[in-house]
């Protein structure tokens, strides 16, 4: 197997826990915690739980689970990448040129995850995108998605598929729901960052292309499987009532991350951050965002278009 020549020949266990513990001590946003962590994995590398393990995506998945286990932060997470790790956005924000250039070819192929924009019987929007992309690469097509929208009489956003993306989309597109000038002083949530040691802050933003959302329903549809940036802007919404949630509890992800290199085939996702809602004080890392009107997600656009129709 491919996999396991990789491992014989290039990897070791001990190599890749002592870069991931490494790791960990310098970024994760939590210090003690992350002490703690790597001390377990050292411990249990010697205690040999990852001897025989001979398989990289396999020694992945296992040491993935510990730091679950030992965390339950499910941004934390090893990678086994057999092409090479990626290019890395640095921690100032800035991004490598290959990288932008990677992020917008794969932003067309997948048409910037931007599913179905439709308007159902009634005059009732609906919106389906599956990842808030930076508004560099898809601002253009959100504003297109919303001026289109703006006329409907209600708007459903279905974020049921949405794993998560960018903050910087999650304030542009919350931005539609708010009024400019009257609510350019509602801040929409804050980002404590462990490295500068600041609570770094996100207000709507004076200005949007297009027309804005104002004074008209917003649903916003989630399922099991909504995580990160998809849960940042439900929860957003929610908190400033401005949505109503409608389908499952979300999946429960609120410390946002980089990825860093191990090993030139290994990983890590290190949440160096930690979201902090202006209004209730906490996130919604561990439990999710509790729906408003919690149904089985694929009910979810059904009772949401009822009651918007209604």
């Amino acid at each position: 197997m491919q996999n396991s020549k990789v491992m014989q020949e290039q990897i070791s266990p001990r190599e890749i826990i002592e870069g991931l513990a490494q790791s960990l001590c310098e970024n994760y946003v939590f210090p003690e915690l992350a002490q703690q962590i790597a001390a377990t994995l050292r411990q249990r590398l010697a205690d040999g739980a990852y001897d025989g393990i001979l398989d990289a995506d396999q020694l992945a998945k296992v040491i993935t689970e510990h730091l679950y286990e030992l965390s339950h932060d499910k941004h934390l997470r090893l990678f086994y990448r057999p092409e090479g790790v990626s290019e890395h956005i640095r921690e100032d924000q800035s991004y490598p040129a290959e990288e932008i250039e990677r992020i917008r070819v794969q932003g067309i192929e997948q048409s910037f995850y931007m599913k179905k924009v439709e308007i159902l019987e009634g005059n009732i929007g609906y919106f389906r995108f599956d990842r808030f992309m930076h508004p560099y690469f898809a601002g253009e097509n959100m504003q297109a998605a919303m001026t289109f929208l703006a006329h409907t009489r209600a708007l459903i956003i279905d974020l049921r598929y949405n794993g998560g993306g960018d903050s910087s989309m999650v304030q542009f597109l919350c931005s539609y729901f708010f009024a400019a000038l009257e609510d350019e002083q509602v801040q929409l949530t804050g980002i404590y960052e462990r490295k500068k040691d600041l609570l770094r802050q996100q207000w709507v933003m004076p200005y949007v292309p297009g027309p804005r959302y104002l004074q008209k329903p917003l649903y916003v549809l989630t399922s099991q499987n909504t995580f990160s940036g998809a849960e940042d802007f439900s929860y957003t919404l929610q908190q400033l009532k401005r949505a109503y949630i409608v389908g499952e509890r979300t999946k429960g992800g609120a410390n946002p991350g980089f990825k860093y290199p191990i090993t030139v085939n290994f990983e890590t996702m290190i949440p160096s951050g930690r979201s902090i809602n202006p209004i209730s004080g906490t996130n919604w890392e561990g439990t999710g965002v509790t729906p408003d009107l919690a149904v089985a997600a694929e009910e979810a656009l059904d009772v949401a278009y009822r009651r918007a129709a209604s």
